[in-house]
């Protein structure tokens, strides 16, 4: 062939003859002729190869596939294909792929020579190696897999299952491989798994993913969590589906032991708010009796000394009742079971009432306490009333109880919140000892005080502030404190209002009349003129102690001692007004309630107020939806229950005796 031809040929053409040592034995080889597109690989920037050894070229070449290659042509006369990573690297340092055939060719001048025809074939052999790295990283991944992962063709053939799926069912790696999906699905869902996939060979869901039941090599039952997509194969040209499954079994169980741990702890939990409403039930019945009487005596004719003794009765009868109350709050947060129930209040007033009812105590210390409300607190604003002075009353209590001289400042300021709420701030600062900054953590865990002594030297159950602290949260805020031992502290309590609506709220007809706990506990209970009241109660001391309440009073008071026996009386008498325990044996106050309503005697409509020891704050609502006109709870606080009554039967305190006792 013309040598011009060859030039234009895009391949590299050589003529190689054979140099041998003394023994006859193929050690080199010289270039004998080449075409330009040869010369340009070894030469890019122009020379001749011709005449020169292909060791002086590449020390290495005697060692290569194109030199063994070429020897074997020579030496057997036959053919041999080359695939040869050469030695000379590219511009961008990457070493040449060669790919050829070495020929011999006898009809060459010099017989003994022989002809290499090879093309560069880098790119296509950086392309297969980065395919098969491509590959590898991708068989690692897939076979590493935690979950068993399957590919699949439309026709249900397993093309490939990793390592993770064989080992979860049973098989050996690549046992599956050909095998249709139909050994590893139970029955009952391969039905369901050629919906799902006609689904999303459509496109109408992108993927499915629930819980099946898949079978073992030794055909039992296994529950996986099961995700089945579907992509198109450029490769195979059709669609594949990709099913990722995860063996839940320990999951599951997991799950089942935490489910059975939670009933158990609501369980716990529930037996526990039982036993304190049981137990609330049974201490409050007979602190009834004793705080009863005690306020009997009080207002009997004592000397002195008697008065004292009368008072520390009611003093430590009315603290154990606090610390129950506290206990039942705690109980009732641990279990959720606290509600929170706004109402338009006007805050202000409320404020300015927790200062009175702490002013006396704070001036028997000889120290101040005072209330300053900023100009940006609402008049009104839709608050839970009871849960804001709790909160309020338990820092001001503390503040006072922690002062030995000096003052304390309550303090409200008010700001609009973008949600269109009111970020309301009360601060409680005092001038007393202060909290060292290593127990500040302390204070608000149950049962805990900054240390030790301090039960011992001011008493308290350590209930409150934690209470509080949980109050204020469930308000939407919250209650810090920063100290100074030795100067004093503050506590900030916050929580979120709404803004109040026109109409004057329930909540806000106490208010605006002037009538709120802090004033009822420095008067002394108002007489009334009352008419006929029943008592039902099942227990006799509850019975005299409520007697006796309502005949200091100038009420005529009548008793039954249980529901049935009460509903035979108010079958035969007039009566204006049912004072009805809700637990009793045989028929309990909340059936005999709605006997009466159920009835069309003469009392069906009378007012009924519930008498209840099982106090929870929040039980008030609850008699009041269910139908009752009022609510006392025990012990029965004498002039709680003369409010009650009188607020029920819209009755007023009689002039006299608002003269006399106010």
């Amino acid at each position: 062939m013309d040598a011009a031809v060859l030039d234009l040929l895009p391949f590299a053409i050589v003529e190689l003859s054979p140099i041998r040592n003394s023994e006859g034995r193929i050690i080199d080889f010289e270039w004998v002729a080449a075409n330009e597109t040869a010369e340009r690989t070894i030469f890019p920037e122009g020379g001749t190869m011709v005449g020169m050894r292909a060791c002086e070229l590449d020390p290495a070449y005697g060692s290569s596939d194109i030199f063994a290659a070429s020897v074997r042509c020579i030496e057997s006369g036959t053919r041999q294909e080359i695939s040869n990573t050469g030695r000379r690297p590219t511009p961008d340092g990457r070493l040449k792929h060669l790919q050829g055939t070495v020929v011999r060719y006898s009809i060459l001048p010099r017989g003994d020579n022989c002809i290499v025809c090879s093309a560069e074939v880098t790119e296509i052999a950086h392309e297969r190696d980065a395919a098969r790295d491509s590959y590898e990283l991708f068989r690692t991944a897939f076979n590493h897999a935690v979950q068993g992962i399957t590919l699949s063709t439309e026709t249900s053939e397993i093309i490939y299952a990793n390592d993770a799926l064989h080992k979860l069912l049973g098989y050996e790696p690549g046992e599956l491989h050909g095998k249709s999906t139909a050994v590893i699905l139970c029955p009952e869902d391969q039905a369901m798994a050629m919906k799902v996939g006609r689904q999303l060979f459509k496109g109408t869901i992108k993927q499915d993913i629930q819980d099946r039941n898949v079978l073992t090599k030794d055909g039992r039952e296994l529950l996986v969590s099961s995700a089945l997509s579907c992509a198109w194969s450029e490769a195979r040209g059709e669609h594949i589906f990709i099913s990722h499954a995860r063996d839940v079994r320990e999951e599951r169980e997991t799950a089942r032991e935490l489910e059975i741990a939670l009933r158990k702890a609501e369980h716990a939990t529930n037996l526990k708010s039982e036993f304190l409403a049981n137990m609330s039930h049974e201490i409050r019945t007979p602190l009834n009796g004793i705080l009863g009487m005690a306020q009997v005596l009080s207002h009997a004719d004592l000397r002195e000394d008697q008065s004292e003794q009368v008072d520390i009765i009611l003093e430590s009868g009315q603290n154990l009742l606090s610390i129950l109350n506290d206990i039942l709050d705690l109980s009732k947060i641990e279990a959720g079971r606290l509600d929170i129930s706004t109402i338009d209040t006007d805050l202000r007033h409320r404020l300015d009432g927790t200062r009175k009812l702490y002013a006396s105590i704070a001036a028997e210390k000889g120290i101040g306490l005072d209330l300053f409300v900023d100009p940006s607190v609402p008049s009104r604003l839709k608050i839970d009333p009871v849960r804001v002075r709790q909160c309020v009353s338990n820092l001001v209590s503390n503040a006072i109880k922690f002062t030995a001289k000096g003052n304390v400042l309550i303090a409200a300021t008010a700001r609009p919140k973008q949600d269109g709420r009111i970020r309301v701030t009360v601060h409680v600062s005092d001038t007393g000892c202060g909290i060292p900054e290593d127990k500040m953590d302390r204070i608000f865990e149950p049962f805990a005080q900054a240390d030790g002594s301090t039960t011992r030297k001011y008493g308290g159950s350590g209930l409150g502030l934690p209470i509080a602290r949980q109050l204020a949260r469930m308000m939407g805020g919250d209650i810090s404190v920063v100290s100074q031992p030795g100067r004093g502290t503050v506590f900030t309590l916050k929580f979120d209002a709404e803004p109040a609506s026109q109409a004057v709220g329930t909540g806000d007809v106490k208010a605006i009349s002037g009538v709120d706990r802090g004033k009822a506990t420095e008067t002394t209970a108002p007489k009334v003129r009352l008419p006929r009241i029943l008592i039902v109660d099942d227990n006799e001391i509850n019975r005299r102690v409520a007697w006796t309440f309502l005949e200091q009073n100038q009420l005529e008071p009548d008793e039954a001692a249980n529901g049935l026996i009460a509903l035979e009386k108010l079958e035969k008498s007039r009566y204006d007004l049912v004072l009805m325990d809700v637990h009793m044996p045989g028929l309990d106050g909340q059936k005999a309630f709605e006997r009466l309503r159920a009835s069309d005697g003469m009392n069906a409509d009378i007012p009924v107020v519930a008498l209840t020891a099982d106090s929870m704050r929040g039980d008030r609502e609850k008699f009041i939806a269910k139908g009752f006109s009022g609510y006392v709870a025990k012990p029965i606080d004498m002039r709680s229950l003369i409010a009650v009554i009188a607020d029920c039967l819209n009755l007023k305190v009689a002039p006299e005796e608002r003269r006399r006792h106010g």
